[in-house]
């Protein structure tokens, strides 16, 4: 996971492989800085036991796989970087 990703990214290999295709295009802003315009599409995620769809950037096929901030939202996550984990967060309403 990444806690500066605002979307979740996979390789766009793998992306290809399950049969996904692009839905609309995003800007992103690499960690240097340079920004570049990338396929976004949806998948279905599972994360404890649970399953919601996501927005997911495809990524370079050779770049890393990284779970980003809206996907964590969805099911209600954070992260605590002490002890490297995922903890259930409460979803405020105002």
């Amino acid at each position: 996971m990444d806690t500066g990703a605002a979307y979740t990214v996979v390789p766009r290999t793998i992306l290809d492989a399950i049969g996904c295709l692009p839905s609309t295009k995003r800007t992103v802003v690499l960690p240097d800085g340079r920004e570049e315009i990338w396929d976004l599409t949806y998948i279905i995620m599972a994360l404890g036991g649970e399953e919601a769809p996501t927005p997911c950037l495809m990524g370079p096929s050779n770049g890393l796989t990284l779970l980003g901030a809206v996907t964590l939202e969805q099911f209600g996550l954070g992260v605590d970087p002490l002890h490297r984990r995922l903890i259930p967060v409460h979803a405020p309403i105002a």
